[in-house]
């Protein structure tokens, strides 16, 4: 006997999710909308995932104004929603980094193109622009605007105006259920926790990395970043991997005096980025100072124990188990998306069963909510062995 499970529950609280908060949303849009929902989340352009930030919005001139910096590009402009397939491929190829596709809705006319607010990148981009500013959501004439951000292969993310979230995990693998934002940010906190400046100048730090993780979310198809203390000396751990003579701190380039260069610190971000997209793992320090990349370790699978992904996930494991002191914590992002940030002393306990467990009995699909969170929408079964190796 077949059994069929669809994923309707996801498909109706995306659909009352926009009723609610985007007053006449146009249904014939909506409808393009659920039907490239998967493939916004698997978007790929000449072998990379792109994960785009997609605004509908009625009112984006208004938001162009009301953001600091901000200056809009439209592209095309339809009188109705027929060509919304054909104008997303055309854009979600260039929507990358700070850029944010949006989707204008007026009585007339649909217009589409990309959005950008021109601002240090120790300040805070157009996604947090856009989901914290209070001006929008207080004003007295109604803005309606959801921000849609996938998140991996299988979230996706959507941000009210009016500061109402719904996160649409369509993963089979409950132990998948990571927030980005939650991982990142405590991830920052362990990455300067020996940084002494001003409050300020920490806070400019701390959101700079956060722009940046940001960024490697959305572009970098995996990662490993190691935390280690500002003393830490390598016994042999990380020999395999290139030590820079001097490491780069970026708390040099804006805390020793009151001016700083901005081409400076974009120069030194996009090298970062491009550190932690190469092979390996790229080690930071808890003074937010870049110390190695490039890094190979082998993972020893006694100690490990069974981990349900590839090579770049054993490797996090690895350290995770050398429970070593002068090891803070360890960034871990997939090629799906998959990310979490553990410390060494609450590092996950690996899986361990016998041959026969690994493929468990499937559950019927389930909503997990949670009060007071983000309204999450999880559809699971117990993990299985990924095919990809990471």
């Amino acid at each position: 006997m077949e059994e069929v499970i669809f994923f309707d529950n996801a498909k109706d609280s995306v659909t009352n999710f926009f009723e609610k908060e985007f007053v006449n949303f146009p249904p014939l849009l909506m409808s393009h909308f659920l039907n490239r929902f998967n493939d916004i989340m698997n978007y790929t352009e000449e072998g990379s995932s792109i994960r785009p930030k997609i605004l509908f919005t009625d009112s984006i001139e208004t938001i162009a104004k009301i953001m600091p910096k901000t200056n809009m590009l439209t592209v095309f402009e339809d009188s109705e929603a027929t060509m919304f397939n054909s104008r997303l491929k055309s854009l979600l190829a260039i929507a990358k980094q700070d850029w944010c596709l949006f989707i204008d809705i007026k009585d007339s006319k649909i217009s589409y193109g990309l959005i950008m607010s021109f601002r240090s990148i120790k300040d805070k981009n157009i996604l947090r622009l856009i989901e914290e500013n209070v001006s929008l959501r207080d004003r007295p004439n109604r803005i309606n605007a959801v921000l849609a951000r996938p998140v991996n292969f299988y979230t996706m993310y959507l941000h009210s105006i009016s500061g109402n979230d719904l996160v649409v995990n369509l993963s089979l693998d409950k132990s998948k259920n990571h927030t980005f934002a939650v991982e990142v940010r405590e991830f920052i906190d362990v990455t300067f926790s020996k940084l002494r400046t001003t409050q300020r100048k920490l806070d400019d730090m701390k959101n700079m990395y956060l722009n940046i993780f940001t960024n490697v979310l959305s572009d970098v198809n995996g990662a490993i970043c190691v935390v280690v203390d500002k003393d830490y000396k390598d016994n042999g751990l990380f020999s395999d991997g290139i030590w820079l003579k001097e490491p780069i701190s970026f708390s040099k380039l804006f805390t020793q005096s009151k001016s700083y260069s901005e081409e400076k610190l974009q120069a030194y971000a996009s090298l970062f980025i491009n550190m932690l997209n190469y092979d390996g793992i790229t080690i930071i320090d808890n003074q937010g100072r870049i110390r190695a990349y490039n890094v190979f370790v082998e993972p020893n699978s006694k100690k490990v124990g069974y981990v349900v992904g590839g090579a770049r996930k054993r490797a996090a494991f690895h350290i995770l188990s050398t429970k070593k002191k002068d090891i803070l914590g360890v960034y871990f992002q997939s090629h799906e998306g998959e990310v979490f940030f553990q410390q060494l002393n609450n590092r996950p306990k690996p899986i361990k069963m016998k041959t026969a467990e690994k493929i468990e009995k499937i559950e019927k699909p389930v909503i997990a909510s949670k009060e007071k969170e983000p309204e999450q929408i999880q559809i699971e079964v117990p993990a299985i062995e990924n095919k990809k190796e990471d």
